[in-house]
């Protein structure tokens, strides 16, 4: 065999899709032994391979938003990780006394990343030994070059090149661009990640900080400063000023009866139509209150215009006590929800977005009770407020003025952006690779976000091109394609499909 036979594949981002496609592509390639010596570039441009950007936080008070029993780097695998808590005990007693190792837990994000980075180096010492070159390229892949003669050239920030085979692409959640004629003000923090920059940054411990957002990344803000002793006031500047739920500690099983995929299906066999966003709404509301056995008054339900503290502590009771039965509905999904989003048509994956996306989401990405008793303190001593209703953000020349649509201002000496990451791939301007490949007609934009890609192998797609395309993509970049594109479980799957696939073709 000669070695200018070999393949050779890139994975752009060696986060946490990316650990999983390495370790799948290591795994499949030792037990498969293609005909073709492999070798593997991994590109990647923060400091540590394999934990990612929110895993490789140093803030110990930073949680996992899922309970570890899903939390597994391999497909099918979810209790992987609690598994290897258990064979760590010793190491994870001394340095995490207070972590429980239990299905149920939320350990530490950075616990996490520890044995993601372990995985990762297992698989780097496994490949060595079986023949398969790993090349670990501390750089960000910003432009690619697809020839005419099928060869794919990737280009580095530092200017250097490298020839490839196949591209996955694992390049993690964007940057948001929201109130981007902020970004040159120093005091205004595009991203709350890295934790140690925020802190860097705002070191005067009694300055007044404005959080731009109010979901989970929001919470994980607050925390970093709350945890290092910052004194001065916090507010949570939000479109809708809604908080994030609280999980269970213990997630009970529901069984569905009307919101199932047969029902789904049924129906539009029945009515000869595609499905409708409000169709689902429709089945949601009658799951709920079939298993009250009486209506529910869903204007009562609204979350908006209320005092979020009052909120708070009756989710904190729910999800200690009885718990929340639409909270119950919608986790008990969790295997359906993407054969169900995939049977809905772009106008309505569009119109859910819009109208459902902000309930669905602090319902079924909640926060773990130990990060609700922090916000709820914080809101109870007056440290937090939370703003709804925002409009706009501007820069006086001395501090931030914050404005809501009913014309109410405040001030702020910092702003961090915890918006959300974009999904737009022409506003991914923190990735520059992926804007430069739209350009050049390589992916295509899918409407309701993210790039266009076949969802049986994750190879990437474009309706104008006939050649089938090195680029395999996976996570945030399937925004439009997939929902649960920030669940690692999903991802760990997802990884799986993707890499059966390109061994085939590396064959």
């Amino acid at each position: 065999m000669k070695q200018n036979d070999s393949k050779t594949v890139a994975i752009i981002g060696a986060g946490a899709s990316g650990t999983a496609c390495f370790l799948q592509l290591v795994l499949k390639y030792v037990l498969q032994r293609p005909p073709h010596p492999l070798r593997i570039l991994i590109f990647e441009k923060r400091e540590h391979f394999g934990e990612g950007l929110a895993f490789g936080t140093g803030q110990e008070g930073h949680l996992l938003n899922t309970k570890a029993g899903l939390m597994g780097i391999f497909p099918h695998e979810r209790m992987h990780f609690v598994q290897w808590m258990h064979q760590s005990h010793d190491r994870i007693a001394q340095q995490f006394p207070q972590v429980s190792v239990h299905p149920d837990a939320y350990p530490p994000r950075m616990l996490f990343g520890q044995y993601l980075h372990e995985m990762f180096s297992s698989y780097c010492t496994l490949a060595q030994q079986e023949g398969i070159s790993v090349d670990l390229i501390r750089a960000e892949v910003v432009d690619a070059t697809w020839t005419r003669k099928n060869i794919l050239i990737l280009e580095t920030d530092e200017g250097k090149r490298h020839t490839v085979d196949y591209s996955i692409l694992a390049t993690g959640n964007t940057a948001s661009n929201a109130f981007g004629k902020l970004r040159k003000q120093a005091n205004f923090i595009s991203s709350p990640w890295p934790s140690s920059r925020l802190l860097h940054q705002i070191a005067d411990k009694s300055a007044r900080v404005s959080i731009v957002g109010s979901s989970l990344t929001a919470i994980d803000a607050l925390i970093t400063l709350i945890d290092n002793g910052h004194r001065g006031p916090i507010s949570f500047f939000s479109l809708k000023g809604l908080l994030p739920r609280v999980q269970s500690p213990t997630e009970i099983p529901y069984e569905r009866k009307v919101l199932t995929l047969a029902n789904v299906r049924k129906s539009i066999r029945e009515k000869q139509k595609p499905l409708r966003f409000t169709d689902l709404i429709r089945m949601f509301r009658s799951e709920a209150e079939s298993y009250l056995e009486k209506p529910i008054d869903w204007l009562a339900e609204e979350r908006e215009h209320r005092n979020q503290l009052t909120l708070l502590d009756e989710d904190i009771a729910l999800a200690t006590g009885k718990q929340c039965l639409l909270q119950n509905i919608l986790y008990s999904l969790r295997e359906e929800t993407y054969a169900i989003w995939k049977l809905l048509p772009v106008d309505q994956k569009l119109l859910f977005l819009k109208w459902m996306k902000p309930y669905f989401d602090i319902n079924r990405h909640a926060m773990p009770v130990e990060n609700a008793i922090k916000i709820q303190h914080a809101l109870r001593s007056g440290q937090l407020s939370i703003i709804g209703n925002t409009d706009d953000i501007v820069w006086n020349g001395h501090c931030f003025v914050l404005t809501t649509e009913d014309g109410n201002s405040s001030e702020a000496d910092f702003v961090i952006n915890a918006s959300g990451p974009t999904v737009t791939v022409s506003e991914m301007i923190d990735q520059p690779l992926l804007p430069r490949m739209l350009k050049k007609g390589y992916i295509e934009a899918h409407p309701a976000g993210g790039i266009k890609a076949d969802l049986e192998s994750l190879r990437v797609q474009h309706s104008r091109r006939k050649r089938p395309s090195p680029f395999y993509v996976i996570g945030h970049q399937l925004a439009g394609l997939q929902l649960d594109i920030n669940a690692l479980w999903f991802n760990v799957e997802q990884a799986d499909i993707l890499t059966d696939d390109l061994l085939k073709n590396l064959g």
